[in-house]
């Protein structure tokens, strides 16, 4: 392994983030400019981009491409301390345009690692991966541990597998991160919102999840590229013990904070999924990031809510039949 000049004395770096923009990417892009390193924003030329962007002024340099372009790659990656490179398609569009996503996924990064190794002095990548990569590990005991076997269930995991091994098989420093399931209670942007219902009430209600705070996140990565101990490791990424929990009650935290009644076991499927509790003491002993957590969600989804649940009021027999709607269990 080919360490590199982390600068772990206060220093302020040239940080790459890729993916800015994203639920975990701007709190990345908040941390590190809070600690005054210099970030360098690549992402896709786009009116939403733009707009967030344009909000941080000249706190940032942004640079627009896209991370399949060799050229475009190559530019944002000269002169960079560290990369933190959260591009990516993630699901459901990974397994709806798999062919897009690999492009993505894969060879987008395989052009950062090359990228890289290209550099006099190489910088740090790291790489968030994802607790996905162990399959639907709640058939084992828990907690899932960082050398159980790997297994792809999905596109997306499969991605994840292979670029981890590009990792492992380069000359170049990194750092990977196995993120478990986050969500951002400050951040109420849904895609598909419908095959999103349909995905929610699928699982089994006892599947193990291990809720990971965006803050968490930020913080985690953020002392990775200043933590020269953590070059080489492979480490998990979950806001600890407290935030460890079932799928049903995970699930349940929205219905409460929006004053309506909980959802039940019976409205759920028997689907598996690769949530997991983790064993995250070696990731926290290194990165020192376990400062929120689940509780924090909680207060942060009630806090959204606070208003709007009066408002709602009326409504609240409409609201739940609406999402039980989706659930498949519900309408037998």
């Amino acid at each position: 392994m080919i360490t590199t000049p982390i600068k772990d004395n206060g220093i302020p770096m040239n940080v790459l983030l890729t993916g800015p923009f994203g639920t975990i990417g701007t709190r990345v892009l908040n941390e590190l400019l809070a600690r005054q390193h210099r970030v360098t924003c690549f992402d896709l030329d786009n009116k939403t981009n733009r707009k967030i962007a344009a909000s941080y002024g000249e706190r940032i340099r942004m640079l627009w491409g896209d991370i399949t372009d060799a050229a475009s790659v190559n530019t944002a990656v000269t002169g960079q301390d560290a990369v933190i490179h959260l591009a990516a398609i993630i699901p459901p569009l990974s397994e709806e345009k798999p062919t897009l996503a690999e492009k993505v996924n894969v060879q987008g990064t395989k052009l950062v690692i090359d990228a890289i190794a290209k550099q006099n002095k190489m910088p740090l990548l790291v790489f968030p991966s994802s607790i996905s990569v162990h399959g639907f590990s709640n058939k084992r005991q828990p907690p899932c541990k960082i050398d159980m076997p790997l297994e792809a269930k999905d596109n997306y995991a499969g991605h994840k597998i292979t670029c981890e091994n590009l990792l492992r098989t380069s000359n170049i420093p990194w750092v990977i991160v196995r993120i478990g399931a986050c969500v951002d209670a400050l951040n109420d942007k849904i895609g598909d919102r419908a095959a999103m219902m349909r995905h929610m009430f699928s699982l089994h209600p006892d599947t193990r999840i291990e809720y990971l705070h965006p803050h968490d996140a930020a913080t985690a990565m953020a002392n990775a590229i200043e933590k020269p101990e953590a070059v080489g490791k492979t480490l998990f990424l979950g806001s600890g013990k407290n935030s460890q929990t079932s799928w049903l009650e995970f699930v349940n935290i929205t219905p409460r904070a929006m004053g309506l009644r909980d959802l039940s076991s019976d409205d759920f499927g028997i689907e598996p999924y690769y949530t997991d509790w983790m064993d995250t003491a070696e990731s926290q002993q290194l990165l020192q990031f376990q400062q929120l957590g689940m509780e924090a969600y909680k207060r942060e989804l009630a806090h959204q809510w606070r208003y709007k649940r009066f408002l709602i009021l009326p409504f609240r027999w409409l609201i739940r039949r609406y999402m039980l709607s989706f659930s498949p269990a519900h309408k037998k």
